[in-house]
């Protein structure tokens, strides 16, 4: 019995040792941020002086608030234009990286890089490539004898540009979750599928997307979960161009800048809470809704 319970003590010790961090960040820099927010989002409070109570008062403005009405519909944009995007070219690159070539190695390095470039420098890069005298991408296109548009000057443009941005960054990591899904394919449903004639297309359509449709699921709620926050590239490409800011700027965006440039804290928070609630419906609505489409086994 004392050498079990030295045994569980030190199991103890050694799960506390590893585990402790971990849970100590969580409730420090997650949990608490977020009761903080519900706290102050029924105040007003600009950093100077304390918190005063107000009720639901800020709720009430914003729901009457056209910037955060504009705001909402953009995020929204981006997130039901980039969602399927997203997903469906990382289902093609990892169907791409799934074949086996001495090259397969160097091209996962490399569609995975942008993912672990920091947003913020990825995005000055991309900045400086679409500027429409010097940029990159016109002077490729010059060459071709294509038009040459002012990426950063059109509403439309400006969107798509941050689409663009944005799939760059992430369709590699997205594409590795999906690559993993691929590799668990048993190699004996491909070898059934051509001995009834079966060719690329039915294979991709019929045999590979309904298999790796819980690698999908997640990809899906990860990506509209972080879409739902994007901020890097609406604050780097609107940093120096107001035109590019009102037209691209997200929820996440609006809160940083009521926070932390107008000091209005508890109305950033109260959009904050009512952020965090539409991303818990739609990630709720996903979960229930995968029961029709995601194949388990």
């Amino acid at each position: 019995m004392k050498i079990k319970s030295k045994l569980r003590r030190k199991d103890w010790i050694w799960a506390l040792a590893f585990a402790g961090p971990t849970v100590f960040g969580i409730y420090t820099f997650s949990l608490y941020p977020i009761f903080s927010s519900f706290y102050f989002s029924l105040t007003r409070f600009d950093h100077l002086t304390s918190p005063e109570f107000i009720g639901l008062a800020n709720f009430a403005r914003l729901f009457q608030d056209p910037i955060v009405r504009l705001e909402f519909l953009n995020t929204l944009f981006f997130v039901v234009f980039l969602v399927p995007i997203i997903v469906s070219c990382s289902l093609i690159l990892a169907n791409g990286l799934n074949q086996k070539s001495i090259f397969t190695g160097f091209f996962r390095t490399a569609f995975f890089m942008p993912y672990i470039i920091l947003p913020v420098t990825s995005a000055i890069t991309w900045l400086i490539m679409l500027n429409s005298r010097y940029g990159l991408i016109n002077i490729i296109l010059g060459m071709m004898g294509l038009p040459q548009p002012g990426w950063l000057g059109n509403e439309i443009l400006v969107r798509m540009a941050v689409i663009m941005v944005s799939l760059w960054a992430s369709i590699g990591y997205y594409g590795i979750i999906l690559l993993a899904g691929l590799q668990n394919i048993p190699s004996q449903l491909y070898e059934a599928c051509e001995l009834d004639g079966g060719g690329r297309f039915w294979k991709f359509f019929y045999i590979t997307t309904p298999l790796v449709t819980p690698q999908i699921f997640f990809c899906a709620v990860i990506s509209t979960i972080g879409l739902f926050q994007m901020f890097d590239y609406i604050f780097v490409f609107g940093r120096t161009n107001i035109f590019i800011r009102d037209n691209t700027r997200t929820l996440a965006y609006g809160i940083y800048e009521r926070g932390f440039t107008f000091m209005d804290m508890g109305y950033a928070s109260a959009i904050a809470v009512v952020l965090c609630f539409i991303i818990f419906i739609v990630t709720v609505a996903q979960h229930v809704f995968q029961k029709k489409w995601v194949h388990y086994g």
